[in-house]
């Protein structure tokens, strides 16, 4: 819901065309001027309504268990030939952070009781940061 990178941009080093975007209903071909900067705002992107539901404020994990966006809906690390080369890396350490999470934690329970308050600089975060409480395997 919160990419760590809200919008991207970009400069145009020749004259395009994208495809579509355009016109009164989104499906016309765009054209891009040779020095043009264009924007892509991941935030707005991933609260697509037609993809993610009409709820998509919500946090609910469990909607991913029946959408499945295509590459261009969904691109928490960009796409295409400029996407962010160390997306391997960070899926590999998330991985490995939750499997190591799984194995020693029995839950994860939020202990803040504050709204998200959104924090927008060069990334994205909370501005009153995250309390959580991590309850060991066989704890209370």
């Amino acid at each position: 819901m919160y990419p760590v990178f809200s919008t991207m941009g970009r400069v145009a080093l020749q004259d395009t065309t994208l495809p579509s975007g355009g016109g009164p209903d989104g499906t016309s071909p765009i054209f891009i001027l040779r020095g043009t900067s264009v924007m892509h705002n991941y935030y707005a992107l991933h609260r697509n309504t037609l993809v993610f539901g009409e709820d998509v404020e919500t946090f609910r994990p469990d909607r991913w268990d029946s959408i499945k966006p295509d590459s261009w809906e969904y691109m928490p690390f960009g796409g295409g030939p400029r996407g962010c080369v160390g997306q391997p890396k960070a899926l590999a350490e998330a991985g490995l952070v939750l499997v190591k999470m799984a194995g020693r934690f029995e839950r994860v329970e939020s202990r803040d009781e504050r709204e998200w308050v959104e924090l927008l600089k060069l990334s994205m975060g909370n501005f009153n940061g995250c309390k959580v409480g991590l309850i060991p395997v066989g704890g209370k």
